[in-house]
């Protein structure tokens, strides 16, 4: 072969290089998270059947020996050689899922951890060059690994040092410490709240024992099948009584008797009582048994990967934790609910067995809600709400307080202690008002006999809250001078009462009254500068039923009114015409206007309005009704009040 046929034959068979930091992205947090290195090398131990492992770990930060010693299956100097040298060996396939132990080692059955062999170069977090001796079948080989320098044909080098004779069967890799030290009881509690307690698997750390995670203390243990996906454990631990789990708070996730991540609520978020600020938040530890999970885990055991199969186990998980929670928290209520009560049990005698009920109810519903909410708190609130039910016109305002947004209790307190009398018979006289238009609406508007004109059109008039928040305002008015536009406009259509209770700036039909209403726009220096909307609201006798007719004459009005000169090109109107009932050419919301629709037509059945009247006063009537109707009877609160005055101070 000549100097080019070599050339050329060398150029083809040239090999890739590896970057200096190769085994850091390979590995990612194996090679820079000291605790997740140093668990992963005690799980490889596990893999290999180990019944004990011995950690020797400096006492101090200065360079020093650190040392994995454990007594499982070991290996030959190939098996070493064929598994080291393989960037991604797969375990599983090479020596499957159970983990095989060594002659008298087995006391129970185990799943290997290992699956990609990525877990071998955690010792490269604490050093560039690390130590092996393994041993079975009366050989022990050793070797030497070391990272390669810059680029490089192979990321890491494998020297092999020596073999000899060795009885018996281990694994012992060791290196000097020189990056990455953790103290030593950082180093058995981290070991420890990794694994839970196995019969036949042990570790020692400088010659003690390591107390592994032991499931105890259970408030109970459930097992829950997934359709289609198989069984996990649930256990529930009362974390305020002694044992390891007393410093785990939240959900801990088990796969095959080894943690995945660290406890936490998180995905708890919308679950009120497990706010960090709260005692129930680090009482209680749930256990979830994953084992289904496996490989669904990611290579550093620190979460789950983001599957379906996973997500789907934790949704379940989640749900069933919940409930649980729920279950426990019950006790805890009652007892706040007691002791809050007890607070203002003068206060509570006064009042009805009705208003007790309603005091009663609130505090429930309180503390299903919110998120912190101390003793003193739910005194105070007891202490209002009773004041408050003395009068009985309290009430609304309970309805008023249960709509308080959780986000807003911190300031809670602070509202109880600056509301006054006055100020809550505004809201309660306002409330009051409000829940009269919606009765004698529901007494009148599927009556065919209805006086519209004089009965229907006022009530409207003092309800135009109901059809949105934009007409809660004091500045929409009747429009006498567009209702003259309209009467124009409809000619000898108009019928003319004779009544002294006669409304000028309502339109009487003979099967429908006419309503107009406005307000004024302004300018940028408050100067008036026309109307800014016009609402039109058109009411049909009891029984009709609304056609694309009666919404093509709601369009007319519109239109009449915007050629009158009376508003201007912007001013909006918007009219509602009710009925019975809507036929289906009349149910679509039409708008008109080029390029910006200026009119809005709308139909609407009376059912539609009282529901959406009833959505903006809490359902306040129905609620009443309802409380007539069931047992008006609070337990606690009658069990306070039953109890002797000393027992009660008691509870204080």
């Amino acid at each position: 072969m000549n100097n080019k046929d070599a050339s050329q034959a060398e150029e083809r068979n040239l090999l890739p290089l590896f970057g200096s930091h190769f085994l850091e992205d390979h590995t990612r947090t194996l090679m820079s998270d000291p605790k997740i290195a140093l668990v992963e090398l005690i799980a490889n131990c596990w893999d290999a059947g180990a019944n004990r492992i011995d950690i020797t770990w400096p006492k101090e930060s200065v360079p020093d020996a650190i040392e994995i010693k454990d007594d499982g299956t070991g290996m030959s100097y190939e098996e070493f050689i064929q598994r080291w040298r393989e960037l991604n060996y797969n375990r599983r396939e090479a020596q499957g899922d159970d983990v095989t132990f060594p002659s008298g080692n087995e006391k129970s059955r185990r799943k290997a951890y290992g699956t990609n062999g990525k877990g071998r170069h955690s010792m490269f977090c604490f050093s560039s060059t690390y130590k092996v001796g393994t041993w079975r079948d009366g050989i022990c080989s050793n070797f030497v690994v070391a990272r390669s320098q810059g680029l490089a044909t192979t990321p890491f080098l494998i020297t092999p040092i020596s073999r000899v004779s060795k009885e018996g069967h281990g694994t012992i890799i060791s290196t000097e410490l020189a990056r990455n030290y953790l103290e030593v009881p950082i180093v058995r509690d981290l070991i420890g709240s990794k694994f839970v307690t196995d019969p036949g698997f042990t570790i020692y750390v400088n010659g003690e024992p390591v107390q592994l995670t032991t499931i105890e203390h259970l408030v109970g243990t459930k097992r829950i099948q997934i359709k289609g996906i198989g069984d996990i454990i649930l256990h529930c631990v009362d974390s305020q009584k002694v044992g390891r789990t007393s410093r785990q708070h939240g959900v801990a996730w088990w796969v095959n008797k080894r943690l995945v991540g660290e406890p936490s609520w998180r995905g708890f978020d919308d679950f009120s009582y497990l706010d960090r600020r709260t005692a129930e938040a680090h009482r209680y530890t749930f256990i979830v048994e994953a084992d289904i999970l496996v490989d669904e885990v990611k290579d550093d055991w620190s979460d789950f990967k983001d599957t379906e199969k996973a997500n789907s186990v934790k949704s379940v998980a989640k749900e069933r934790i919940l409930e649980w929670l729920r279950d426990l928290m019950e006790d805890v209520h009652k007892a706040r609910k007691i002791a809050a009560l007890s607070a203002s049990r003068k206060d509570l005698k006064q009042l009805t067995t009705e208003s007790r009920y309603h005091v009663g109810k609130f505090i429930d519903e309180i503390q299903a809600k919110v998120t912190v909410l101390d003793g003193k708190v739910l005194s105070a609130i007891v202490e209002v709400l009773s004041k408050l039910e003395q009068s009985r016109s309290g009430f609304a305002l309970l309805e008023q307080l249960a709509k308080l947004d959780p986000s807003d209790i911190d300031t809670l307190n602070a509202i109880l202690e600056e509301w006054t009398v006055q100020e809550a018979r505004i809201v309660l006289d306002e409330l009051g008002r409000r829940l009269k238009v919606i009765e004698g609406l529901e007494k009148l508007v599927e009556n065919p006999s209805s006086d519209e004109l004089h009965v229907l059109q006022p009530l409207f008039e003092k309800g135009l809250w109901i059809f949105g928040p934009e007409y809660e305002s004091i500045q929409f008015a009747s429009n006498k001078s567009l209702a003259t536009v309209i009467k124009t406009l409809l000619g000898d259509k108009v019928v003319k009462i004779k009544s002294p209770r006669r409304r000028p700036d309502f339109i009487a039909l003979p099967d429908s009254s006419i309503g107009i209403y406005s307000h004024d726009s302004f300018d940028e220096r408050g100067e008036v500068t026309g109307l800014g909307k016009v609402l039109i609201v058109e009411i049909k006798r009891g029984g009709f039923v609304v056609t694309n007719k009666e919404m093509r004459q709601a369009e007319d009005y519109a239109n009449e009114i915007r050629k009158s000169g009376k508003v201007t090109r912007d001013t909006q109107i918007e009219a509602f015409v009710l009925g019975t009932t809507v036929a289906d050419d009349a149910r679509e919301t039409r708008k008109l206007g080029d390029p910006t629709p200026h009119t809005i037509i709308k139909s609407e059945t009376y059912s539609t309005t009282l529901n959406k009247a009833h959505a903006r006063t809490f359902n306040l009537l129905k609620k009443i009704e309802q409380a007539k109707e069931a047992e008006l009877y609070d337990k606690e609160i009658e069990e306070v009040l039953s109890a002797p005055d000393q027992m009660t101070m008691n509870l204080n």
